[in-house]
């Protein structure tokens, strides 16, 4: 019964540990986390356990989701505050050796500032970055077993967004602000990250949601910092084998391609009436519904996105559910009606081109 229980108790802890009621409870949660964290990193040893979360993400998927969101928002607060610190412990041991070699001050910061500051960032960073490093192998370990569960409307952009974000920092141009003695010291082993996150976007690799919103993000979505991760993954010898590099070069590829079409498709639609975009992301509505409070439209998979975090009309704080929601019939079908009357102009242009040569 025990064995039974374990897996759905330990996760329903997890998400339970939100709210505590204590006036520390936003960091207190980050502790209890990860001792759970450590418990299910043992209990994946188990091929029961493995299946077991398979079978708790099919047939408990509202509770999954909530999970997954609670995940989600502690991997981005966590990594982001981390790799902040980081750099504050970079920038403060430069200077301090610096000034030690009779350099002239490069800040306004005091000798004893300056120690305070890199005391203050390695408490911290120790904290934080071994918090991190325990989510996001529990990212690595679930999007293995249960791909599709974490495609879902509600998490798939946010995860896209985050993981490519954190790609970016890694890899990409910033990354030597990140450089400090002794990283070990605070957890940080970034080859070891850049492994957990690669092998993540490959887990989710033949999701085709995944791969769209991964393309959608526009923010940080850049092709070359995949091909820089396998040269850097390469160089530390943690690619297991060439099918690692396959799947992700594969992967990129596919990205790519959505990228192109979506750019297309914005062309094909030229300027969007302000009302068919949604308030909040600024994108098409596909599916707009319209606030019982507010009587603002939004996009469905924007609200339910919202919700999962708070359960509130976004724009004037009053509670919400799902299900109060309506659909905004009319909205639609001129958002449709648009699409098909600049798609037909499209196409009659260039039809046109085509008989002019």
């Amino acid at each position: 019964m025990v064995k039974k229980n374990l897996m759905v108790s330990l996760l329903d802890f997890y998400v339970m540990v939100e709210k505590t009621g204590a006036s520390s409870q936003f960091y207190d949660k980050f502790n209890t986390r990860y001792h759970i964290s450590f418990i299910l990193e043992q209990l994946w040893k188990f091929e029961y356990f493995k299946d077991d979360l398979k079978r708790i993400a099919q047939k408990l998927q509202t509770f999954f989701v909530r999970l997954i969101a609670r995940m989600l928002n502690d991997t981005t607060y966590l990594l982001d505050e981390s790799l902040n610190h980081l750099h504050i412990i970079g920038s403060c041991q430069r200077e301090i050796a610096s000034r030690a070699n009779g350099n002239p001050p490069s800040n306004d910061d005091s000798d004893e500032d300056l120690q305070e500051k890199l005391a203050d960032s390695e408490r911290i960073a120790k904290s934080f970055v071994s918090l991190t490093n325990k989510t996001i192998l529990l990212f690595n370990l679930f999007t293995e077993k249960t791909p599709r569960s974490f495609t879902i409307v509600e998490i798939v952009d946010r995860l896209a967004g985050m993981l490519n974000y954190n790609l970016v920092a890694l890899v990409g141009p910033k990354y030597n602000e990140l450089k400090v003695k002794d990283p070990e010291a605070y957890q940080f082993k970034p080859s070891e990250l850049l492994f957990q996150l690669s092998s993540i976007f490959i887990n989710l690799s033949n999701e085709q949601p995944f791969v769209d919103a991964v393309a959608r993000d526009q923010r940080s979505f850049d092709p070359e910092c995949f091909k820089r991760a396998i040269k850097i993954l390469y160089k530390v010898g943690k690619v297991p084998g060439p099918e690692f590099e396959s799947r992700l070069i594969t992967f990129v590829e596919r990205a790519e391609q959505v990228q192109k079409e979506d750019e297309e498709e914005e062309m094909e639609l030229g300027d969007i009436p302000d009302d068919f975009l949604d308030p909040l992301m600024y994108t098409l509505m596909k599916d707009p519904v319209k606030l019982p409070h507010s009587k603002i439209s939004m996009d469905r998979s924007v609200l339910k996105a919202h919700l999962m975090n708070d359960p509130t009309d976004p724009f004037n704080r009053t509670p919400l559910r799902l299900e109060d929601v309506d659909d905004d019939v009319e909205l639609k079908q001129r958002i449709q009606a648009f699409i098909k009357e600049r798609k037909a102009a499209m196409k009659e242009d260039k039809d046109g081109d085509s008989v002019m040569k």
